[in-house]
């Protein structure tokens, strides 16, 4: 099961329920979260804690934030499929995540990613496109270049890779 460590602004969107703290989780099954305004469109960007692999979900409306569990579900397999897993490790993936559940953040160096994943999905966007991806194409290459793009934080061990490093993570899990 998933958690998501959401921050306030996402968590808004996705319970009316206080947060509780969340173990400290690393693998497969810690995430951050965070909601973020594009365009004057809700935005939803997850980092996994371990690998730092990105999932940008663009354009969320009411009933996705209700539905949040399969809308996770689905970016993270499309992302996988995009960062070229092969159909086991997606079916393995699959197998992996069940319900979802949110708790507090409690990572600084993640909720850091975060912000300069936030900082670089702006610039690229406004810059590239002038607005959100529209086509299968561009939000391929937006999120295909997030999780090619090298990442370091204080708990990592070195740089790493986030696309590389989540299908190694799959293969070891699996």
């Amino acid at each position: 099961m998933p958690y998501i460590c959401c921050t306030q602004k996402l968590a808004k969107e996705l319970t009316a329920k206080p947060l509780t703290s969340a173990p400290n989780v690393r693998g497969f099954i810690g995430w951050h979260g965070n909601l973020i305004h594009l365009f004057r469109r809700k935005c939803v960007l997850l980092t996994n804690d371990e690998t730092r692999f990105t999932l940008f979900i663009p354009g969320l409306v009411k009933k996705d934030f209700a539905d949040f569990d399969n809308v996770f579900r689905h970016h993270f397999e499309i992302t996988l499929g995009y960062m070229g897993a092969n159909p086991a490790q997606i079916a393995q993936a699959k197998l992996l995540l069940g319900g979802v559940s949110y708790h507090k953040t409690h990572n600084r160096s993640v909720l850091g990613t975060l912000n300069d994943l936030k900082v670089g999905i702006d610039y690229i966007l406004k810059e590239r496109f002038g607005r959100l991806p529209e086509t299968e194409e561009e939000y391929r290459w937006l999120v295909t270049f997030l999780n090619e793009t090298p990442c370091s934080g204080k708990d990592l061990e070195g740089v790493v890779f986030p696309g590389r490093k989540m299908l190694k993570m799959i293969d070891r899990v699996g």
